[in-house]
């Protein structure tokens, strides 16, 4: 991968708060990138879950409302 998670995550983080701060609109630049950023992010995610990096509960967890 030629961009780390962690920098995916951040720049990701920042295009949302422009969004808010652009009354909801990204410029096409922006959505051009924010759209790379979040398939990359889809693959470092489905990469995890092919190499069985995330953790799974072995059975269904049940709280009890009081």
């Amino acid at each position: 991968m030629s961009t780390p998670t962690s920098s995916v995550l951040k720049e990701l983080t920042e295009f949302k708060k422009e969004y808010v701060k652009q009354y909801f609109q990204f410029t096409e630049g922006q959505r051009v990138r924010y759209t790379e950023l979040l398939n990359k992010r889809r693959e470092i995610v489905k990469n995890w879950h092919d190499n069985d990096q995330v953790a799974t509960s072995s059975k269904p967890v049940k709280k009890e409302v009081k």
